[in-house]
């Protein structure tokens, strides 16, 4: 099964969405600037729409803490 880059940018920001939640857009714009400064252009344009799909998602709810 293949899929296209559209589809793995859009797998990737669900999954950094999932697994960072609130910290997510963060930690993708911070990748947006290492390729940056690193000058890999296509990599750069890559995160930068996973950024913003990223940012695009509603949040999710926080389970509730178990208290002790």
């Amino acid at each position: 099964m293949w899929i296209t880059t559209d589809q793995a940018i859009d797998i990737y920001a669900r999954y950094c969405k999932a697994r960072f939640g609130a910290r997510a857009t963060k930690m993708t714009r911070a990748r947006v600037a290492e390729l940056r400064q690193s000058g890999d252009v296509e990599g750069e344009r890559i995160w930068s729409e996973v950024s913003r799909r990223v940012e695009e998602q509603p949040c999710l709810a926080q389970e509730p803490a178990l208290s002790s």
